[in-house]
């Protein structure tokens, strides 16, 4: 049998992995939760004034934090890119 994940668990180990991001990831998680819809690395760094933005994407991803959703047209430089979104 298997056992369900309960919200409030589920929210307490989303704080944790929050806790140990650094300031960068934290505004480009920021970001993400802002945006409300797929961005490019490029589109956050530009946007939202954070230099290296697009490094700290797969660094979210691999926290379980932001996830890749496809790719389109990025509106900065004109050429198809990773789309990203907030998972939590």
């Amino acid at each position: 049998m298997r056992q369900q994940v309960q919200p409030t668990s589920l929210q307490a180990f989303t704080d944790y992995r929050r806790a140990d991001l650094g300031e960068a990831q934290r505004e480009v998680l920021a970001a993400l939760r802002v945006a409300r819809r797929p961005v490019t690395g490029r589109e956050i760094a530009t946007h939202k004034n954070i230099e290296g933005a697009w490094k700290r994407l797969p660094e979210l991803e691999r926290s379980g934090l932001a996830r890749r959703c496809g790719t389109r047209r990025c509106s900065v430089s004109g050429r198809n890119a990773t789309a990203w979104i907030i998972v939590a």
